[in-house]
């Protein structure tokens, strides 16, 4: 099992860089998805890769070109962790000490504490859908912490480009044979400016639901 570390970034260069110094010695690759400020990492570390976005793409983007780099250089894994501080690298290995056959493995969230009353609300229906929609029992749907076994991204026609890309591969690759796994971590919301937008994100969710029903 070869895992790269995969960190979507836009606009967290500071706390990305903190990141970075507190993750172990994986290969991590950065894709700085188009920053106002292009990403400079200010940790002297020789396992570092920096790919750059010309102009803002999207965190589905992004991961679909860090999954591409990963194949080309023969990983089988990625773990997605956000810039953000939100996911916190104490979990890692326990990600990776998963069956190597895992298809995927999320981040498990406690929806009662620390998470806005919105975002809980959001995360609950959307994860019933999904789950009845992939038969397969996922209990938080917008988690980006994960651990993806590359052959999900093999022959992926993948339309989306935004946040819902994390949505869109549970329901093109994911079915009652899969092999799903959770790990339980901790529900940080630590004050930093979120990318997602309440109304148009949820439009965007049912239009691919909607999308995936009729297929």
């Amino acid at each position: 099992m070869k895992t790269l570390l995969v960190i979507p970034n836009y606009n967290h260069s500071s706390s990305c860089s903190i990141l970075i110094g507190k993750l172990p010695q994986y290969s991590k690759l950065v894709v700085d998805d188009g920053s106002t400020i292009p990403f400079k990492n200010k940790v002297k570390s020789s396992n570092v890769i920096i790919v750059r976005n010309s102009k803002n793409m999207g965190k589905g983007y992004s991961i679909k070109k860090a999954a591409k780099y990963a194949i080309s250089n023969q990983y089988s894994h990625i773990l997605t962790i956000d810039a953000d501080m939100q996911h916190d690298p104490i979990y890692i290995e326990d990600f990776i000490n998963y069956d190597k056959n895992s298809d995927l493995v999320y981040g498990k969230r406690n929806f009662k504490i620390n998470m806005p009353f919105l975002r809980k609300s959001s995360n609950y229906i959307t994860s019933k859908i999904i789950s009845h929609l992939c038969r397969s029992n996922i209990y938080d749907t917008q988690c980006g912490y994960r651990l993806y076994n590359l052959e999900l991204f093999k022959s992926l026609d993948s339309k989306e480009n935004g946040y819902h890309f994390e949505t869109e591969i549970l329901l093109m690759k994911i079915n009652k044979h899969s092999n799903i796994e959770y790990v339980n971590i901790s529900t940080i919301y630590n004050g930093s400016k979120s990318h997602i937008n309440n109304i148009l994100d949820t439009v965007k969710f049912l239009i691919l639901i909607i999308k995936n029903i009729f297929k």
